[in-house]
């Protein structure tokens, strides 16, 4: 019996936010992990419902349970699922360090979202 895989939602148009993901993508989490980029599989994207405005404005990701997040609990997630990086997941979770990263993600997301030109969508 196969779980459905998390789909996370990134902005392929960042080249900061792409090498990271591309990164992730190179370890084992192909089996786990749906990546889906904001620009190129836009099509596959609004199928979910999201606008693409809230997209570019931080990540967010839906799990195989269909919970929606976003923030660092996506980057929690994405860590969970891949071998190398689980270990991080369990700590940041297991000390419930969501809300502190969180908080420095946000400031992240805002001057990410402000500089770069594509997040200005008509």
């Amino acid at each position: 019996m196969s779980m459905r895989p998390h789909v996370v939602f990134y902005d392929d148009g960042c080249r900061l936010c792409d090498a990271e993901i591309e990164h992730y993508k190179k370890l084992n989490a192909v089996q786990h992990i749906n990546w889906l980029g904001i620009h190129a599989q836009w099509d596959e994207v609004k199928k979910y419902g999201f606008s693409k405005q809230n997209l570019l404005r931080r990540i967010h990701a839906v799990d195989n349970s269909g919970k929606v997040l976003s923030g660092a609990a996506v980057f929690v997630l994405i860590w969970e699922s891949l071998q190398y990086y689980r270990w991080l997941g369990r700590f940041v979770s297991i000390f419930h360090l969501v809300p502190i990263l969180d908080f420095f993600y946000n400031y992240f997301a805002a001057w990410r979202y402000k500089k770069n030109q594509h997040c200005k969508v008509k």
